[in-house]
């Protein structure tokens, strides 16, 4: 898991396939149109989402193996609970299709981080996340979540 500011997002990758979605979550807006936009085909995809925090009780906790998950809050605040996914009791097993495996949701409340505008968080395979839940109350969020190819962030060939 990494979790940054926007302003030290350079420093994390050298690659092409960073600079490239980079260069998307620095021209978003909170105007842009909920749904999946492809940036380079399968191997990048923007998918934004107008939603509301929500409490844990209410929120999935997930995790991923085909792509690597890129947050970023376009508007509102959102809090996100992560553990190591090989530490939980897997709920749903993993679907290849959909690229994602549920989990039952562990007694500790694992580490916490609050995204809002101008903060990223990537989260790899190995990285359960429960994402878009509240801090005191409800609050409507704008949502960009770039997927991005394992085998491209990894150097190694995507799993189908």
């Amino acid at each position: 898991m990494i979790f940054d500011s926007l302003h030290n997002a350079d420093s994390y990758f050298a690659e092409d396939w960073w600079q490239d979605t980079l260069a998307y979550i620095r021209s978003a807006t909170p105007s842009l149109e909920d749904g999946a936009h492809p940036v380079r085909g399968e191997a990048i995809v923007a998918r934004v989402h107008t939603g509301q925090t929500r409490p844990a009780s209410e929120a999935v906790l997930e995790s991923h193996r085909a792509y690597v998950d890129v947050h970023v809050v376009l508007d509102g605040r959102e809090t996100i609970a992560v553990w190591p996914a090989d530490q939980l009791r897997i709920r749903t097993p993993y679907n290849d299709k959909q690229d994602v495996m549920f989990y039952d949701p562990p007694a500790d409340e694992g580490a916490r981080l609050t995204l809002s505008p101008g903060f990223f968080a990537v989260f790899f395979p190995q990285d359960a996340h429960m994402t878009q839940l509240m801090d005191r109350r409800p609050v409507a969020i704008k949502k960009l979540v770039m997927k991005i190819s394992v085998g491209l962030v990894l150097n190694i060939p995507r799993e189908r």
